[in-house]
């Protein structure tokens, strides 16, 4: 069994170079990302975000490289020759399909016996690596999803996820020792990280649907109006997040939508997200197959990049101007991302665009409902602030008809002026003249 000097813990180079070889990496990282999105058709336009979510993956699995090697050179203690990001990969990999076989009540302790069969673990390993491997398998659940990210620190007693949330719930933390004999959907439901499959409706204060309009919901109108920025996260669980009463009003969005996409646009029956979505068990009738939910959630995630950029003007402009910059991670963007934020038609990306429906008014039950709740508190916030003066009257564009009438009579006024000068000018050399 290889010990701590081996080569498995020496590696603190770019990601990739943990890999044999680029064709390696290539090999490795597609099983991944097939594990994750399931088949999908070769899309080329995907490559670049879908390496960015893999990067990302990379950095969080050395973030836990101390905690997690010892169990990984147990696991594959017949291969002393895989790096440490490659043995993770793999282990990914019969982790995603594991759950993929999962019921509604599968348990991390119930995959972690299950990993463990599968690698032949002796029984003395076992017991000293039992509470390592729920850990890893809570982690690479996180991984797998995008929904959080584990914190690494430690294997300790609980289990922890990473949060900047402004109020995290008291159940934030959960004692490993008893959140591993829970079912998989309860244990992140209790984390709030997976979302509600039959959410409650989104209602206006009269009791009538809730509206969600590009002219109010933009992010020109919020960042002008009100000072509202946006913070890019990886973790697809705080998507759309915003606290109205925080001093700097961040919309937190997330940054790699081309995992949504891919996922929607999967060939397979059922996806990894998908399963998880399953273990909901329904209090209210639902009928909805689980599958379709997970990917609804997904679409709704495609489509508010829409209502906050793609389909309003202004909105693109400020996000090529500014936000492009902002959202890259290590110097690289998910092309996917700048065409539905900066572009008004999607550009190479069609097959995606069939997924969305755009209105200019949405209905957040029927259009958004997992983020509905979420557009709605933004669109309470826009719609409360004020201008506070007359360049930002000019800019409010949430009323049309009223920006219209304003603008005009600031233009005819002015040319009135104008006129007005002109005539007094020439009134005056023509007295000029005159003497």
């Amino acid at each position: 069994m290889p010990q701590k000097g081996s080569n498995r813990n020496k590696s603190r180079r770019s990601p990739i170079a943990f890999l044999d070889s680029l064709q390696d990496a290539k090999e490795t990282r597609s099983s991944f990302l097939r594990a994750c999105c399931g088949n999908t058709p070769n899309q080329p336009d995907f490559i670049a975000g879908l390496e960015l979510f893999a990067t990302l993956i990379e950095a969080r699995m050395l973030d836990c490289e101390t905690a997690m090697t010892s169990l990984l050179n147990v696991l594959w203690h017949s291969h002393t020759n895989y790096s440490y990001i490659k043995c993770q990969y793999k282990t990914l990999v019969e982790i995603a399909r594991l759950i993929r076989s999962s019921t509604s009540k599968t348990t991390i302790a119930d995959l972690a016996d299950q990993v463990f069969e599968h690698f032949q673990v002796d029984e003395t390993n076992r017991k000293l690596q039992n509470n390592t491997m729920r850990h890893l398998i809570f982690a690479s659940i996180g991984w797998l999803t995008m929904l959080y990210t584990a914190k690494p620190e430690s294997c300790g007693s609980d289990f922890t996820i990473k949060s900047d949330h402004r109020v995290w719930p008291a159940t934030g933390n959960q004692r490993a020792s008893s959140a591993c004999h829970r079912p998989l959907g309860a244990v992140l439901r209790n984390y709030e990280v997976m979302p509600i499959a039959c959410p409650p409706e989104v209602r206006a204060s009269s009791g009538r649907d809730r509206l969600l309009s590009v002219t109010h919901l933009n992010f020109f109108t919020m960042s002008r109006l009100g000072d509202v920025t946006v913070t890019w996260v990886d973790d697809l669980s705080k998507h759309c997040d915003f606290d109205r009463y925080s001093r700097t009003k961040e919309l937190k969005l997330f940054r790699v939508p081309s995992i949504c996409a891919k996922i929607c646009l999967s060939e397979s029956e059922e996806v990894l997200i998908g399963r998880l979505f399953g273990s909901h068990n329904c209090n209210h009738s639902c009928t909805k197959r689980a599958e379709s939910l997970a990917r609804s959630y997904l679409i709704e995630v495609l489509l508010s990049y829409r209502l906050l950029f793609g389909q309003h003007r202004s909105s693109r402009k400020l996000f090529l101007k500014h936000e492009q910059e902002r959202a890259k991670y290590n110097g690289s963007i998910d092309p996917l991302l700048c065409a539905l934020c900066g572009t008004k038609d999607m550009g190479n990306f069609t097959e995606t665009m069939t997924l969305l429906r755009e209105r200019g008014v949405y209905n957040a039950d029927i259009n958004f409902p997992h983020l509905g709740a979420r557009l709605a508190e933004l669109a309470d916030y826009s719609a409360s602030q004020r201008p506070r003066d007359l360049v930002e009257v000019w800019n409010d564009e949430r009323d049309p008809e009223r920006l219209f009438a304003f603008r005009s009579l600031i233009i005819v006024g002015v040319v009135s002026i104008s006129l007005s000068f002109v005539q007094i000018i020439v009134g005056l050399a023509q007295v000029g003249l005159s003497v």
